[in-house]
């Protein structure tokens, strides 16, 4: 897709491969264990993202780092999807970010990551385009450092900033750097968890007050659904029953995309908060992140909108 091309959504954040793997029980030190079931799906919150919202007819670019070895049928994947790569560079030197998940019987779990050049991200020249040809930034999981960067360069474009730290947000953040990344913010996606660390960060203990800095806050709740808090108040989601339930993982990537499909379409918040639960449930009933990409008809109907 050409550079000037207009993007309603600008992703940034970690385009992974994934492999999951199954175990009889997980390994201890200097021994081996046998692997069996491997799958290998595309992952990464920028690229689940990414990939769910175009799907559903957003105008997407994505911003990432990847290594040389970059499969070339995820490549296409993207493509297909109609996500716009002029951002996602190949970096000399580096394997693409790999995450190696073992699973074993009573359901625990290892994970081993390489995160490839997203590990030294802050080194790199801010990308651009996804920046410049989009309405609204939205910040993932990545350096904060080069985060700040592509917030300062945001906001100087007028650009709308969505924050997204997600899990990083325990042990990538500071409490200073996360109020400085916050204040450039216009709103604010967490779970449940996440949001009580954000709240200790800020040092509040009512989370309306958060609402001095953005203008608006989304906070997913698993299978009790969602709240949106904005100032006039608290809209409460329910989750959407998926048909079967296959695999959770991606779901909360889903809802982000199900959320901007409607957003794109000057839908209230409420509606985009239904739209993000419905997205979520076609998530669940595939496996691995990005196993299904609904369509917006698909979506919407399922939405009753």
């Amino acid at each position: 897709m050409s550079r000037t091309a207009h993007n309603f959504l600008g992703v940034f954040g970690h385009v992974n491969v994934d492999y999951l793997m199954d175990v009889e029980s997980l390994p201890e030190p200097n021994t081996s264990v046998q692997v069996s079931n491997v799958r290998r799906h595309f992952g990464g919150t920028g690229s689940n993202i990414a990939m769910m919202a175009s799907g559903m007819g957003v105008k997407t670019a994505l911003a990432s780092f990847v290594g040389k070895d970059f499969p070339e049928d995820f490549r296409a994947a993207l493509f297909k999807a109609g996500v716009d790569t002029y951002d996602l560079t190949e970096m000399e030197g580096y394997m693409t970010p790999t995450c190696r998940i073992m699973t074993d019987r009573k359901g625990d779990q290892i994970c081993i990551m390489d995160q490839g050049p997203m590990a030294d991200m802050a080194q790199f020249p801010v990308a651009l385009h996804a920046i410049e040809s989009s309405e609204i930034v939205h910040i993932g999981t990545g350096d904060p450092g080069y985060y700040r960067e592509v917030m300062k360069a945001a906001k100087k474009l007028d650009k709308r900033i969505h924050f997204d730290p997600a899990q990083e947000l325990r042990y990538m953040y500071t409490p200073k750097m996360f109020a400085e990344m916050l204040a450039m913010s216009d709103a604010l996606f967490v779970n449940q968890h996440e949001l009580e660390i954000a709240m200790k960060y800020l040092g509040l203990k009512d989370r309306a007050r958060i609402l001095d800095k953005i203008g608006f806050l989304v906070v997913t709740k698993g299978k009790e659904g969602s709240e949106i808090v904005t100032p006039s108040g608290t809209c409460r989601i329910p989750a959407i029953k998926p048909k079967k339930v296959i695999d959770p993982t991606g779901a909360g990537d889903a809802y982000r995309a199900g959320f901007y499909a409607g957003l794109s379409r000057g839908m209230d918040l409420e509606a985009c908060g239904t739209l993000g639960s419905v997205a979520a449930s076609f998530a669940i009933e595939a496996r691995g992140p990005v196993g299904k990409l609904p369509t917006w008809d698909e979506v919407s109907e399922r939405a009753g909108i």
